[in-house]
């Protein structure tokens, strides 16, 4: 971890984040007077969408929560616990999840103010009227539930695997991260918040953002550390390497 330049890529997350937010919040309610006809549908979207169904999408949110705070925090939490990863490296792992989400959050909201599409309940009758006050049902594209799952997923799998290179559970960690991440884009169409091609690109947005945070920060530590002494820890064991 890179003071430096984790002080800018943080800052850039959050300025992302902010602006995010402040577009979000320009978004209007419905007028009463716009109407929505299943025919303006795509075909690819067209084959299934949903009136909107409040318990599927709690279920959907509970996903999120397990794949972005739960399952990594949990898992290196214990991790740290059972002294198979120094307790000062979970700044590190927590410091590039936070970023990998703040990136997510503030990218995906830009796309969805910029595209404002209409999301999937409003051609039914079944609406989730909270979302019709505020204008959040023209925020459709891209999923930003699926975003943050695929990202935690991503996530995790990339950094467990460079941590636990020759751990038994690298595939069990793979494999949980990215059903937990299929299941919650599955629920965000079934609950009637998306079309099949908005959790599709949210899961190609947090995939990418879950692997290139920490992926940049791999390679600014290999560029920081180059022709020094460095300790390092494989998930196993901690080596020291001096060089003169």
């Amino acid at each position: 971890m890179d003071y430096y330049a984790d002080l800018g890529i943080a800052a850039g997350a959050v300025g992302l984040a902010v602006t995010g937010i402040v577009l979000d919040n320009s978004v209007d309610g419905w007028d009463g007077k716009e109407t929505f006809d299943g025919d303006d549908i795509n075909a690819f979207d067209r084959s299934w969408y949903n009136g909107y169904r409040p318990a599927v999408d709690d279920l959907g949110t509970a996903a999120v929560i397990v794949n972005v705070l739960a399952l990594p925090i949990g898992i290196y939490a214990t991790e740290a616990i059972l002294q198979n990863m120094p307790s000062m490296e979970l700044l590190t792992v927590g410091a590039m999840l936070g970023e990998s989400y703040l990136f997510g959050y503030g990218i995906r909201n830009i796309i969805k103010t910029s595209v404002r599409r209409t999301r999937p309940y409003m051609f039914t009758d079944k609406w989730d009227w909270k979302s019709v006050d505020d204008g959040d049902y023209t925020l459709s594209f891209p999923s930003g539930h699926t975003t943050d799952s695929f990202m935690g997923a991503t996530f995790l799998s990339y950094t467990f695997w460079k941590y636990y290179p020759e751990s038994r559970y690298r595939i069990p960690v793979i494999v949980t991260s990215y059903a937990i991440a299929a299941t919650t884009g599955f629920l965000r169409v079934a609950s009637g918040n998306h079309f099949m091609s908005d959790v599709l690109a949210g899961a190609a947005l947090g995939s990418a953002v879950g692997f290139l945070v920490p992926f940049v920060h791999e390679k600014i530590a290999a560029v920081k550390f180059r022709g020094q002494n460095v300790l390092s820890f494989d998930g196993q064991s901690l080596t020291a390497t001096f060089r003169f």
